[in-house]
Order: structure tokens, then sequence, then C-alpha cells
């Protein structure tokens, strides 16, 4: 992903990255986002995760707000990468978590999509400008499996199977009685580990999660040898939505031109 936020935003906060908004099922929920994208375009946004969430740690530094040395320094972000019409998400009733053909674009109109088209440059463009619809650009590097990562061949047999194989097996004594059939399971959060693997066990132990991030980028190297095994990840150094700024007169200084900012103010 390439990012280059708009000068508007840039001319009232001096920062590469706005605030985090979340989306769910195509649609941002969080309360701001519309302010936000009104007032300065469709920006991308970055958020800091504490380190009780778990030890992923970059190799570079990544927060601003730590001391200097601290594991918080290097610790794991997301970012928010506004797509089209954010106002229009499915609606709760409609999303299904397993399912792999839901269309999170059934309910954003084309009107919708012309006033709010997100951030995503348009075809045709390689890099980002920092007009208020072309904040970022990204290529398609390829994907690791979880499985893959993981070592579970077959997840069905891991989830489904294996519990039943193991009862019937015991059961005509093809396994000794103080067997004890488990239900596989990846991780558990109460327990902090999982049953059947241990690749998820310790989300809090620095070490283990460093060795997961180590094995995720080796797999994908080895799946995508002509791209580089990791890329330095930029610091998220958003500070704070000011108050009253959404009413604040819009700076364009600097900015290239869009017709986006005259369309925005329609209806």
């Amino acid at each position: 992903v390439t990012m280059k936020n708009t000068w508007e935003f840039w001319n009232a906060h001096k920062r590469q990255f706005s605030a985090f908004v979340a989306y769910d099922a195509g649609g941002c929920t969080t309360p701001v986002c519309k302010d936000i994208y009104h007032q300065y375009g469709f920006v991308v946004g970055c958020q800091v995760q504490p380190l009780s969430v778990a030890m992923y740690l970059g190799r570079h530094q990544t927060n601003w707000q730590c001391r200097a040395g601290e594991d918080a320094c290097r610790a794991p972000i997301w970012y928010a990468l506004p797509g089209p019409c954010p106002a229009k998400g499915l609606p709760n009733g409609e999303i299904d978590p397993d399912s792999t053909t839901v269309d999170v674009n059934k309910y954003k109109t084309p009107e919708c999509t012309k006033r709010m088209p997100g951030g995503l440059c348009p075809k045709g463009i390689d890099k980002p400008t920092g007009a208020p619809d072309c904040t970022y650009t990204y290529e398609d590097a390829g994907e690791i499996l979880l499985d893959d990562l993981v070592g579970i061949d077959d997840y069905n047999d891991f989830w489904n199977v294996s519990y039943t194989r193991c009862a019937k097996q015991k059961a005509v004594g093809e396994l000794p009685e103080e067997t004890e059939c488990r239900h596989n399971k990846e991780y558990d959060v109460k327990t902090d580990k999982g049953t059947g693997t241990d690749f998820w066990n310790g989300k809090l132990d620095k070490e283990k999660c460093t060795e997961r991030l180590e094995k995720a980028r080796k797999l994908f190297k080895e799946k995508f040898p002509e791209f580089p095994e990791h890329l330095e990840e930029p610091p998220c150094e958003f500070d704070m939505y000011y108050d009253g700024e959404f009413k604040w007169n819009v700076n364009h200084s600097h900015a290239p031109h869009s017709e986006w900012w005259a369309q925005r103010m329609e209806g």
C-alpha cells in the first residue's frame, strides 16, 4: 500500500495519518466518519494497539507515544483505508461470517459512490496524489493461508472429524481406554493455549509472538520470492481531533485541484 493523505488534513494537523475509524461489512461505523471525510477527504487512518492485546512488535518504531527503548515504541498498528460509499454497509441481519459470497457493496448506490468515492485512486493512477479521492493505491502481492502457517493440513478434519474419530476408535477398542478424546481448537482465550496445535500459545509472550511473525514472513518469501520479505511500518503519529475543527474553514493550500470538494456539498 502507498498512501498520501490530503493537504487539507496536513494543513490542520501536520500529521501523515488521520485517526483510525472502524469499518464493518463495508460501512464505516465510527460516529465521526462523515465529519472526517467531509472536512478532509478520504484520509487514511491508523491506531496503535495496546500490548495487552498481544506482543507482536514491529522491527522498526511504529509509535511516537512512548519512551525511547520501550516495547510500546514498536507496538502493532492497524490502518483504515476508506472505501466507496462508507455510509452504506450491510445491515447486521445480512452479515454471515461463514460465507464467502457476501456482497458488502449491495447497498452502495451509484449516486452514493459518486459523492463518496473513497480514497482508492482511480484506475490508471499508480501513485496517490493527495486528492480527496486519491489517498492510497495498492499492489496485490499475494497471500499466505493460516492453515499453511499453523500446519493444519485438513481443517475440517482438525475441527469437525478428529474428536468423533477418536471416540469411535476408543469405543471399539482401537485406542486404550485411558485415551482422552479432545475437541481441537486453535486457541482458547481463557487458557491462552490451543488444543491439537500449540502455534498460538502465549499471545503475551514476546518471543513466541516474534517467532510467529518470522514464520509468516518466511512463508510469504517462500511463496513470493520476487517480493521483499518485509516492508518498514510507517509510524502512527496521529494526535487528536480538536474541539470544533469540523466546522473550521477548509485550508486548500498546496492541494491539487479536485472537483470533489464542490460535489460533496450538494444535497
